[in-house]
């Protein structure tokens, strides 16, 4: 947020009496990836010059030559609508997408540790696509966490160039899976809480906490590392070495763990640290025989640690025998009459999974196009948001959806 503000103040201070080299500065990034694009994606470009336009007509005090360029890009706008059908909804999908391409291509490459001034270019080029996306509407979490990150990877790509290092790849993104125990901070004034994750789609996790089902970007999550876990420390240099959890932190986000290696004990986030194995549970007590236990003798002698909460194998203590009470008389009917049988509790009906089959089978050849992927994936975040609240028919629902859109054209 602190960086959205700075951008508009940056914008209206250009805007209010910025110098004919900052006006060209606020525009020239969008139409340069206009020109860059016309061929390969003309909606894309038309988008770009459109964006172009809009931030060109907020600047006071423009210069003849920034009049003159505003002019020239409304022409092309005028010539391309006159040309083409415009959809703000399916042409917002068509811009995401082509920005998200852009980004996870350079973002391969850069996890590959092979990133050069070309990465740099596409991560910017993305981060500028990203912000055209503006114009339909506010970013979504995820779009927006990558067009930031995008334009300081951009950055930070060409500071390494330029003093000669080579670009260290980026830290592998945070991956739960199903099942494993995190501790969640929804916001900065909430206290953390624990919780399990149940599914994943993306850097979003659908994640059970006491006060229900939510989805939460793992921002706002961290491993939930009891003492005695081990892991795997990697140092600053890069080198790995075993260890095993002292501690965790949680009074400070992201919280801070304490690891024990052979060689000392460091404090240290959650990046640099990749659990091996969980804590073995301790080994149940073996109780003693009757003519040995002292416990049996005194009657009154009692360790917790005898109990193991986590040995499914404990059998529960037998119930206290209670006096039977006296059976009462019985109470004959009047008339003969038939007992009637209790009626089975009616199943739920499901959908029949060769039926369902049968209604999706694919069209010979057929293709989906990136419109119909984008919107196949919305459907099946949906479904998936359906499942963390229990509403299973939303969730078949949303699923065909998403299966009639990847198997035959529209």
């Amino acid at each position: 947020r602190e960086r959205e503000r700075d951008r508009e103040e940056r914008r209206e201070s250009v805007a209010m009496g910025g110098t004919l080299a900052e006006h060209r500065r606020a525009l020239l990034p969008f139409l340069q990836r206009a020109e860059e694009v016309s061929k390969a994606a003309p909606k894309v470009a038309y988008y770009c010059r459109l964006y172009a336009v809009e931030e060109g007509l907020k600047l006071q005090n423009r210069d003849k030559a920034i009049e003159e360029l505003l002019f020239s890009v409304m022409d092309k706008l005028e010539q391309f609508k006159a040309k083409n059908a415009l959809n703000p909804e399916e042409d917002k999908l068509q811009l995401e997408g082509f920005a998200l391409k852009i980004f996870s291509r350079a973002d391969r490459v850069d996890r590959a540790g092979k990133a050069d001034m070309s990465t740099c270019k596409a991560f910017y080029a993305a981060s500028v696509f990203m912000e055209v996306c503006t114009q339909f509407g506010e970013l979504d979490e995820d779009l927006e966490g990558k067009q930031k990150y995008a334009a300081w990877r951009a950055a930070d790509i060409r500071k390494a160039l330029r003093e000669g290092r080579t670009p260290a790849p980026p830290a592998e993104p945070k991956s739960y899976s199903p099942g494993q125990k995190v501790v969640c901070k929804l916001d900065e004034s909430s206290l953390p809480v624990q919780g399990t994750v149940l599914s994943s789609m993306g850097n979003k996790f659908m994640v059970s906490l006491p006060g229900g089902t939510q989805e939460v970007s793992s921002s706002k999550l961290a491993l939930d590392a009891v003492p005695g876990t081990s892991v795997m420390y990697r140092n600053a240099s890069g080198v790995e070495q075993e260890g095993k959890i002292l501690s965790m932190d949680v009074t400070v986000w992201p919280p801070s763990y304490e690891v024990e290696r052979s060689d000392g004990v460091s404090n240290t986030e959650e990046k640099n640290i990749t659990v091996v194995a969980a804590p073995e549970p301790s080994a149940p007590a073996v109780p003693q025989s009757p003519s040995h236990s002292k416990e049996e003798q005194t009657g009154n002698t009692f360790d917790v640690n005898d109990l193991s909460l986590d040995d499914a194998s404990v059998s529960a203590p037998p119930a206290p025998s209670l006096p039977t009470p006296p059976s009462p008389a019985p109470i004959l009917p009047k008339s003969p009459a038939t007992t009637p049988k209790p009626r089975p509790a009616a199943q739920p009906s499901y959908p029949s999974a060769t039926s369902s089959a049968s209604t999706f089978n694919q069209v010979p050849g057929f293709v989906p196009g990136l419109l119909q992927m984008n919107d196949a994936q919305r459907q099946a975040k949906v479904a998936i948001s359906s499942l963390g609240f229990q509403d299973y028919k939303s969730a078949i629902e949303y699923l065909q959806k998403a299966l009639k859109l990847l198997t035959s054209p529209q």
